[in-house]
């Protein structure tokens, strides 16, 4: 691969993904209080392959019937969705809010490893290093000193967080997977790998709770609808599409901005107070940023 430097449409597909993904906690914490969290999972992915295959017909981009296609939207389907939806859904009953933005903030660190052992064009450097650290960093003083009194080392506690790492593996191997696996257009791979999921995910949802459904309040399905539209129909789109055009360890500080979005948000629609942690955090964070990004400049590396 020739040198690609980032550019402000790779930073807008960036920007997307964080609104995208930052509206998703909210929306699961109100299904997950009445729904199954397999439930949650299997109709969010199910909402997401309807909308993502109708457009895809519509604009004659759908997957074909061939089967080293499928295998592969399969596999990207089960890693990177069904699995890790799940995971997520399930431990947030047991891990307070604060404890899972921390947890999902070790995303990036779980990928840049990774990503140096299987993607050549992706190494790891030491500036790129010190830069993901400096986003943890960020992340861990975002946080309210209060939640990290609630880390559990056994219990439910416990095995959400466990669920809630392993979901950030999950995460890790499917963009190393997408990666190396190659990439249809945005729209094939989209509606293939959203449709694989939600098949595993509906299955499971009918083997866990066949009854889940019943007697749910209206809340609850605007959530899951919500819920399939904005951080997984869209948020599919823009990642394949960031992905392809600069790599995995680019796209993974997205889980560094997310907490910080969800804090604006809160801020801008809710009222919720402002503290001096979100301008520190935001200051190591970007300045992390940065500097992963002059380690592919000094060194002539792709990301």
């Amino acid at each position: 691969m020739s040198n690609k430097t980032v550019t402000a449409q790779d930073w807008l597909l960036l920007a997307g993904l964080v609104v995208a993904w930052g509206s998703s906690f909210a929306l699961t914490k109100i299904a997950v209080t009445h729904l199954d969290p397999a439930w949650v999972t299997g109709l969010r992915l199910a909402i997401a392959a309807v909308i993502l295959l109708a457009v895809a017909a519509a604009r004659g981009q759908l997957p074909r019937a061939r089967w080293p296609q499928w295998r592969k939207f399969s596999w990207l389907g089960f890693i990177g969705h069904a699995v890790p939806f799940f995971l997520i859904s399930w431990g947030t009953h047991f891990v307070p809010s604060g404890i899972s933005g921390l947890l999902m903030g070790t995303i990036p660190l779980i990928l840049i490893v990774m990503a140096h052992y299987t993607l050549p064009d992706d190494p790891l450097t030491r500036p790129k290093a010190a830069g993901f650290v400096l986003g943890f960093i960020g992340i861990a003083i975002l946080l309210n000193p209060d939640d990290l009194k609630n880390f559990s080392f056994s219990g439910g506690a416990l095995m959400g967080e466990i669920a809630i790492i392993a979901a950030c593996l999950c995460y890790a191997v499917h963009s190393v997977s997408a990666r190396r696996m190659g990439f249809e257009k945005p729209l094939t791979q989209g509606s293939g790998v959203m449709t694989a999921g939600a098949l595993f995910a509906v299955a499971l949802a009918l083997a866990r709770a066949p009854h889940g459904l019943m007697d749910q309040p209206a809340s609850v399905w605007w959530s899951v609808l919500g819920l399939g539209v904005l951080p997984t129909a869209i948020a599919t789109l823009l990642m394949y599409r960031a992905l392809e055009r600069v790599g995995a360890s680019f796209v993974s500080t997205s889980n560094y901005l997310v907490p910080v979005y969800a804090v604006v948000f809160g801020w801008m629609v809710l009222g919720e107070p402002l503290s001096w942690r979100l301008v520190a955090a935001l200051a190591f964070i970007l300045t992390g940023i940065a500097a992963s990004r002059l380690s592919f400049a000094a060194n002539g590396d792709v990301p």
